[in-house]
């Protein structure tokens, strides 16, 4: 009888021989993350294979197969990685996909939430259980439960930047880093905005260095934003695979243009919507606590800019401009941010939600892209006031799924991205999610450990997660 049960168990993994098609989608799958991990030698090296098996299917074809899934982080032959399944389409899916995306596209410029729905209803029943499984996965690290006080989380903030002095000493002068976009720059000056309050209570003699690197990061956006409101994105040719790679397809399409160093036109997929989201709120947030009207000022001519975008296929981008548009509402009370915002969460991302709490189509359905989304849901949940009530609980019955994917993910596999800031914030709406709860802890204690043995500082992690370190509860 063992011997029967060990021979299903071994025809489960074989049983069905290796196809051309079958290898080319995993090769495929496998390429993908190698590029996410802009590891130019594992591409190179996954492509050879993908090469070799294409011309040929040899008798160890599986085992080689595998060999290069298991150097990239996939699970070997399974379509998935820590046991959480990776998107793995069928024919028919693959041959709809150019049509319907080409629909939703268009339906999405109607600006008709209800035209969108109809095509994403479609796209539901094309992608059946594939609806919301992700096509690239990161892997997970468990994390104990760890917090420290306010004092102690904001020296440890002030020590991790001090560790990157001479960065640190180039972006208060206003100097750019080389080759880096600019959510980079957004990220530390969201950081820093959020910590300096902790700082003037704990380390008030820090201030004035955190000060000039508000004032030196800020300066950088301000200069580099384009007159029409959105920011520019770093020509990025020869140096990133896959940024460098977009960047050459726009050009050969006639729709970017590059000037010193810039790509200086707006994506037409959407995708300028994601800098000028992130530099526009940082900016807010900074222009709001130190009272600059300046960089207030940029940072509503970037939520102008997006106001007037339509709505685009990529469900994230849109997410992007949400919380752009919830952050000029709080700054400036003008209800047409909040409008804003509103709509384009009924057009460009609630549609989009599958029913396992993910976005449905594959590119979405990952983790980074899930919390961007989910970022946004909770930036309008809880910037619509009580009298819009019923406005907030349709915000909130598109959230507590999400919430309860990403939480069902990290249970499943730890900490897969960095979201401190965006499950703190949900606390605000859920103090009684004890889920919740150990979720943000674990996820303190893994900011925590990228940044300190106990011994030596360095910052490991994202400006913005190790500052919110500081309003972590015990």
């Amino acid at each position: 009888m063992r011997r029967l049960v060990f021979l299903v168990l071994l025809g489960g993994v074989s049983a069905a021989a290796l196809t051309p098609d079958e290898a080319e989608a995993r090769l495929r799958m496998a390429v993908q993350i190698a590029r996410e991990r802009n590891d130019r030698a594992l591409v190179a090296r996954v492509e050879k294979l993908a090469r070799e098996l294409k011309a040929a299917l040899p008798a160890d074809a599986e085992a080689r197969l595998r060999e290069a899934e298991t150097a990239v982080g996939i699970d070997p032959g399974g379509w998935a990685m820590a046991g959480q399944p990776l998107f793995h389409p069928t024919a028919e899916m693959k041959a709809r996909q150019p049509d319907l995306h080409a629909r939703l596209a268009q339906a999405m410029k109607s600006d008709d939430a209800a035209q969108v729905r109809v095509v994403t209803q479609e796209m539901l029943k094309v992608l059946g259980d594939q609806a919301g499984v992700p096509d690239g996965r990161r892997a997970g690290k468990k994390a104990d439960p760890i917090t420290l006080g306010e004092a102690e989380a904001t020296r440890l903030f002030v020590e991790a930047l001090k560790s990157e002095g001479r960065r640190v000493r180039q972006l208060s002068e206003g100097q750019l880093l080389p080759d880096q976009m600019l959510r980079l720059y957004a990220d530390i000056l969201s950081g820093v905005t959020h910590v300096r309050p902790f700082a003037e209570k704990h380390q008030p003699e820090a201030v004035v260095e955190l000060d000039r690197l508000t004032s030196g990061v800020a300066g950088i956006l301000v200069r580099l934003q384009q007159p029409a409101g959105f920011f520019p994105f770093p020509d990025l040719r020869g140096k990133n695979i896959r940024f460098g790679d977009m960047i050459t397809r726009r050009m050969e399409a006639g729709t970017a243009e590059v000037k010193d160093g810039w790509v200086i036109s707006a994506d037409p997929d959407g995708g300028t919507q994601f800098d000028t989201g992130v530099c526009g709120t940082a900016l807010l947030q900074a222009g709001v606590l130190h009272q600059n009207a300046k960089w207030k000022q940029a940072g509503l001519r970037a939520a102008d800019w997006a106001l007037t975008q339509q709505c685009c296929a990529n469900f994230n981008y849109n997410a992007f401009s949400v919380s752009l548009l919830t952050q000029a509402y709080l700054a400036t009370g003008d209800v047409k941010y909040l409008d804003g915002a509103l709509k384009k969460f009924r057009v460009g991302v609630a549609p989009g939600q599958a029913p396992n709490g993910r976005w449905m189509d594959a590119h979405n359905a990952r983790t980074v892209y899930h919390v961007i989304i989910l970022r946004a849901l909770e930036d309008l949940a809880l910037t619509l006031p009580q009298e819009r009530r019923q406005e907030r609980e349709e915000a909130e019955a598109v959230l507590k799924p999400a919430l309860k994917a990403l939480l069902d993910e990290f249970d499943a596999m730890g900490m897969t991205v960095e979201a401190l800031p965006e499950l703190q914030i949900l606390t605000a709406l859920y103090p009684n999610d004890g889920r919740l709860k150990i979720a943000v802890q674990a996820m303190a204690g893994s900011v925590i450990a990228k940044c300190t043995d106990g011994k030596q500082v360095k910052l490991g992690a994202g400006v913005t997660q190790l500052a919110w370190v500081a309003g972590v509860e015990p």
